[in-house]
This record gives structure tokens, C-alpha cells and sequence, in this order.
């Protein structure tokens, strides 16, 4: 994601909007703006579009669902979003994660339905399709447990309170109040209050601050900041998106494909095998037979020679031999090169997995997901030998980012001439 375009959306009465992008300016301004930044550039157009949305546009809760099954939970969603959600349905989008984050918690987000199509109209205007439409509080630093992190969008000010990885709240800063206070209004109603609230503003504690909360202050960020923070939280978070990444939706399409070939090839798989044990049992048969005969024939032939050579067992130590030479072709050093990195990176991540491997040409290519893109990453950096390492291998990245909520990498590992 270090290469894609960032759009914030804000929550102004006129649009305004906010992008960054890699080595340039940030820059804010309108629709049309947007549109003449792009026509100075146009490859410009060409670099992936993460769109995020205002907090004051979507939700972002953990909905008690019983079960592990996502399939299921889909079908229950809308039961357990009666009581939640306040809009109608229709006016809203839902988006479940791909897994629930503790017993029974899944992460939800909910997008207001007429912001996420007008937003999606006017990018269509210009030739545009998001990769990503995420909610501005998703990509921001997640607070540590027991803590409120307080920050106020650009633009409009309006405050965003992330109380964990995938919950929080938003709300409008009443003209002339000062915004601790209006947020003491709200800790003072809560049955479990935080340990700590951080403000990412500039705020005086009011007096009405409940004792029992300790209160910390931020400098607010700078636009230039705020991109950082965005995207950095675009690789480091698993944020939930209101569309679908034109590269996961094919994903699933080729899925889908191979399920569905999968099935056949099980099939005829299946009664190969079957064909191929009945042939091997005749064969069995047949070289029994045969190893009889030698023997007699041997035997009537020279009476005085009691030690028959075994052809089979000479072809097995033959082939045993050319194993025992695998390694001279780099591919089971380059196994245990791996491998070793592999299995102390697994703690860290569960969802660590090797998705593909493939060896050609005398280099190893490896297809990794995780659940978090750091964890591969320090892999990677694990991975990458000195110039004057003694094992000789060289380590490079092909590609690499975060779709639908997991993180891959394509690494390459080769023998140094």
C-alpha cells in the first residue's frame, strides 16, 4: 500500500476533500481540484485509490455472533444489527470480518449507503475505481487496552474516539465547547470507563473531568502527519472495507474455478489410483514369478554358485545414491534456509502460512499470508543475509500488501554466484 493514493473524505457541508500520495505534497481542495491534480499527471490515475471515509459516516463495533463460521455469521448479521444499528437497513452497508477476533466478537463496519454511492459516483466521474473504501478511524493507531484515543479529523474537527482495534464512536464538536468537556459528558455515563484518555488535540482538562481517568494531551497533526498515520495504518491494521479489492474479487473467482477443478481431479484421480493398484498387483505377481524362474534357471545352470543377484535391490541403492546427491542442486539448503525463519516467526502469527512454493530454474519462490503484514515483513528482514554471509543465498521481495484484511508477500530465494 506504500504506492497507493490516499482520499479522505470529509464530513464538510461543501465536499472537501484531503489526498497524499508517495513523494509529494499533501494538497486539499474539492472535486475539481482532485480532477486538475490528476490531469497534471496522468499516471497518476494509474497508482491503486484508498478511499477513507469520515467517522460521522460509518461504525465500527464487534456484534456478538456465536460460532466461528463466517458463512453463518453473514446469515445472522442482520438479526444481530437489530438492536445496534439505528438507521434503517437500507441506509446502510455492513461488512463482516473474515474471522471473529474473541469467542463469538466479530468486527462489523457499517457505511452509510448514500455517502459510500455518492462518493463512488463522483470517482466514476473521473475514471476512477477505489481499491479500498475504509472508515478514517480504521487506519489510525490502535490505543492500548484500557485507553481512549481522541482525535480530531482534519477539516471539520469533528472528534473520533477509538476504544479498540475495531470499535469506537464519533461525534460533532458543538460550536464554542470545548471538546474534553463534551467527552467528559460521555465518560461520566459509562458502566466501564477507560484507565486513561488521550487527547490527540488542543484541550484543557475540564473541571467536571472524572478523577479516576487519567487525561493526556497530544499535539494536533499536521496534514503531513496525518498521511503518515494513515498509511502506516494501511499496512500495519486490518481494516474492513466497504468494497471489494478488484484483486480479492478475482481471487475468489479463481477459487472457485480451481474448487470446482479440484472436484473433478479428485474424481479421476480417484479411479486411477484404483487402476493403478490393480496393475500393481499383477506386476507384483509377474515379477514374483519371474524371480522364481531366474532362481531355478540360475541354480540348474550353476549348481555350485549358491548367491543370486538381485536386480531390484541394485536399482534401489542406484536411486538412493542419486538422492543422497539432492542437495548439490540448492534445493534442500535453500529448504532449511527458510525453514528456519519459517517456524520463529509462527508465534508471533498463527495465520502465518506458505500459500504456494514453487522451484524453478534454481530458485525458490514462496507465496506467504499472514494475519499481520509486520510479521512478514520481519521475516523478510530475517531472511535478507549480509553481503558477505556464508550460507550464499540471496533474498529478494517480488511483491507484497494487504487485501481484504490479510497480508501477503511473494519472496524469491536463490544461490549467489
Amino acid at each position: 500500500m506504500s504506492d497507493s493514493i490516499i482520499l479522505f473524505v470529509t464530513d464538510l457541508t461543501v465536499t472537501q476533500l484531503l489526498w497524499c500520495a508517495p513523494a509529494a505534497e499533501p494538497m486539499r481542495g474539492n472535486w475539481t481540484a482532485f480532477a486538475d491534480w490528476l490531469a497534471e499527471r496522468p499516471e497518476r490515475r494509474a497508482r491503486p485509490l484508498c478511499v477513507l471515509l469520515p467517522n460521522a459516516g460509518c461504525s465500527r463495533m464487534q456484534v456478538s455472533i456465536p460460532g466461528t463460521s463466517r458463512e453463518k455469521a453473514l446469515q445472522a448479521l442482520p438479526f444481530a444489527l437489530e438492536d445496534l444499528a439505528l438507521d434503517e437497513p437500507e441506509q446502510l452497508v455492513s461488512v463482516l470480518g473474515l474471522r471473529p477476533q474473541a469467542p463469538g466478537l466479530w468486527p462489523v463496519l457499517l457505511v452509510n449507503a448514500p455517502l459510500r454511492d455518492q462518493v463512488l459516483a463522483a470517482l466514476a466521474e473521473l475514471g476512477l475505481a477505489p481499491t479500498q473504501m475504509l472508515a478514517a478511524a480504521a487506519v489510525l493507531p490502535v490505543p492500548e487496552p484500557g485507553e481512549f484515543a481522541v482525535w480530531a479529523e482534519p477539516a471539520s474537527g469533528s472528534l473520533s474516539v477509538l476504544t479498540g482495534a475495531h470499535e469506537g464512536m464519533a461525534f460533532p464538536v458543538i460550536a464554542g465547547a470545548n471538546p474534553a468537556e463534551q467527552l467528559a459528558r460521555i465518560l461520566t455515563r459509562l458502566e466501564q470507563p477507560p484507565a486513561r484518555v488521550t487527547l490527540h488535540m488542543v484541550a484543557a482538562q475540564p473541571p467536571n473531568w472524572p478523577p479516576a481517568i487519567q487525561f493526556n494531551t497530544q499535539p494536533e497533526p499536521a496534514l503531513a502527519d496525518w498521511c503518515r498515520l494513515w498509511r502506516a495504518g494501511l499496512s500495519a491494521n486490518q481494516p474492513l472495507s466497504a468494497i471489494e479489492s478488484p484483486r480479492a474479487a478475482g481471487q475468489q473467482k479463481s477459487l472457485r474455478r480451481w474448487r470446482q477443478a479440484a472436484g473433478v481431479l479428485l474424481a479421476v484421480l480417484g479411479l486411477t489410483l484404483i487402476n493403478q493398484s490393480i496393475d500393481t498387483w499383477k506386476k507384483d505377481r509377474l515379477i514374483q514369478q519371474l524371480n522364481q524362474q531366474i532362481e531355478r534357471d540360475f541354480h540348474a545352470a550353476l549348481p555350485n554358485v549358491t548367491r543370486v543377484v538381485n536386480i531390484q535391490v541394485q536399482l534401489q541403492q542406484a536411486l538412493d545414491a542419486r538422492s543422497a546427491g539432492a542437495a548439490s542442486d540448492g534445493l534442500l539448503p535453500m529448504l532449511a534456509y527458510f525453514g528456519a525463519a519459517y517456524h520463529a516467526a509462527l508465534p508471533e502469527d498463527p495465520k502465518l502460512a506458505i500459500e504456494s512454493m514453487q522451484w524453478r530454474e534454481q530458485k525458490l519462490t514462496l507465496s506467504l499470508v499472514a494475519e499481520k503484514y509486520t510479521v512478514l515483513q520481519k521475516l523478510f528482514e530475517q531472511l535478507k543475509p549480509s553481503p558477505t554471509a556464508a550460507n550464499g543465498f540471496a533474498v529478494s521481495q517480488i511483491d507484497a500488501g494487504v487485501d481484504a484484511g490479510v497480508a501477503h508477500m511473494r519472496i524469491g530465494v536463490e544461490q549467489i554466484q
